[in-house]
């Protein structure tokens, strides 16, 4: 659903509500004057002027300079201040985790990663939380104190991964009955929201990306393991468990090929990884874009399986759900970004499209910490959006 605002002024119970939303119109226009709150927002100057003072005096907004025009008063910006408030970011995936602080304004202040060949829990778990205080104890004291809470990003069924990650059979298994979320609650004292790490890394192209102009779009995240994600009227939408837009386990058939796998056999980068180490290539040189001619021909072969594959995945998702837009991001480099979605766009036109808008995949740039920032923005959703 869009964002509203709440007309009724005298209420008491509202004000918060409207205060969430002059704090996401302001950061959405990055600054603007009490009049121009008041006619966005349709609340009366009085009622805008209320509120604005209200969060200037809490360190959510600050005044900028004063601007003269050709007549009537001086009019004074306000915008985001990012010492207002901060938030934790807190990413596992099955070969990495990442913590993340993220100001009111969805600057980064600090990033930290940990790479491992599969996560073990009680390992990972005791680093995550030392990080995270670690972090914390490095806010400025204006910060420390406006600490909104965690947002947790994580694979789905994590120790159902054990056997593709290459962990030792039993390795994983603590993650069946992990707590990490109330573990994390009880140890860092501040409330931990938790989405899975794909939705994650579609709520970062809502806020931060090319899903911020776009009023509904099915995402692409095409990481270690391939995942996505849905966005109706500026949210994220989860479904009944939690697994709308769980493209990876979409059934996938490609021509010529008589088994039926998932999207995420032909489109996970694991797969190319595996590849070029097996054949004695630099994996780093998929983040940096320096291909050699030898690893170019592996990576152009699974290219060609992976966006035939998703292209596939971008149809379904275009005649089930007519969204505004179809978009893709990775943790490659962004040379090969472009070079993926232009490959997924060309298999597209390959497919008969009578009936339906013409399917067009757009690039997301927000690139490989999207699961990292999408965790970090999570306590800001209650703050700015009044998502609860």
């Amino acid at each position: 659903m869009n964002l509203r605002f709440q007309s009724t002024e005298n209420d008491a119970q509202v004000r918060p509500f409207n205060e969430r939303l002059i704090l996401d119109l302001v950061r959405r226009n990055t600054e603007l004057s009490k009049a121009e709150i008041a006619r966005r927002s349709k609340l009366s100057a009085q009622s805008a002027t209320v509120i604005v003072n209200r969060l200037v005096e809490e360190g959510m907004l600050k005044a900028g300079k004063s601007v003269r025009g050709k007549v009537g008063q001086p009019s004074t910006p306000y915008r985001l201040n990012p010492l207002g408030a901060v938030s934790v970011g807190i990413k596992v995936g099955r070969r990495s985790a990442e913590v993340t602080t993220m100001a009111l304004d969805y600057s980064i202040i600090e990033h930290r990663s940990l790479r491992y060949d599969y996560p073990v829990y009680n390992t990972l778990r005791d680093d995550l939380i030392a990080l995270a205080k670690t972090l914390i104890s490095e806010l400025p004291s204006a910060q420390s104190i406006s600490l909104q809470g965690v947002g947790l990003a994580i694979p789905d069924a994590l120790w159902s991964w054990e056997a593709t990650t290459g962990a030792p059979q039993g390795a994983m298994s603590d993650w069946e009955h992990a707590t990490l979320r109330e573990d994390l609650e009880n140890a860092l004292n501040v409330p931990v929201a938790e989405m899975n790490d794909a939705n994650a890394a579609c709520l970062a192209s809502l806020r931060l990306g090319a899903g911020r102009n776009l009023s509904s779009f099915v995402y692409f995240y095409v990481g270690t393991f391939i995942g996505g994600g849905l966005a109706f009227g500026d949210q994220v939408f989860e479904g009944l468990a939690g697994n709308a837009g769980a493209i990876g386990s979409l059934p996938t058939h490609l021509s010529g090929e008589r088994k039926t796998s998932q999207l995420l056999d032909y489109a996970s980068i694991h797969i190319l990884e595996n590849a070029m180490a097996d054949a004695g290539f630099d994996v780093e040189s998929l983040y940096s874009g320096q291909l050699n001619s030898a690893a170019e021909d592996l990576y152009v072969e699974w290219q060609t399986k992976a966006a035939d594959a998703i292209a596939f995945a971008a149809m379904g998702g275009q005649v089930f759900v007519d969204p505004e837009g179809i978009v893709l991001d990775t943790s490659l480099s962004p040379q090969l970004r472009q070079r993926l979605v232009a490959a997924v766009n060309a298999a597209l036109d390959a497919y008969d499209q009578r009936g339906i808008r013409k399917v067009e995949v757009i690039p997301c740039e927000v690139g490989i910490h999207a699961r990292s920032l999408g965790s970090a923005l999570l306590p800001y959703q209650t703050l700015l959006s009044g998502e609860g």
